[in-house]
């Protein structure tokens, strides 16, 4: 079974395929200037299927989240807003008396 990045990939390069032949098969007859007319349009195309191709086989994958642990730090912080919060609280009495 393939993968999806795989069927995207695969996908975008068979429709370049397509569309660049039919344009070829259409409009190579057609148009004098050849280099502009035909090939520029059909690189560009090549141009979107190559990003497209990047785009999708070097995106990273979502990480799993992982839980959050509390430091040193984190655990001092908390500590002290502790505290704090102690001494509004006898303000808060001290103040209501």
């Amino acid at each position: 079974m393939m993968d999806h990045k795989a069927v995207i990939i695969a996908g975008c390069w068979l429709a370049v395929a397509v569309i660049s032949s039919v344009y070829m098969w259409v409009f190579g007859g057609f148009i004098a200037d050849i280099m502009f007319g035909v090939f520029l349009p059909i690189g560009l195309l090549i141009l979107v299927a190559i990003i497209v191709t990047l785009g999708v086989t070097l995106r990273l994958e979502p990480e799993e989240k992982r839980e959050a642990k509390p430091s040193s730090e984190l655990k001092d912080i908390r500590s002290k807003l502790d505290v704090i919060t102690k001494e509004i609280e006898q303000i808060k009495k001290e103040i209501e008396k």
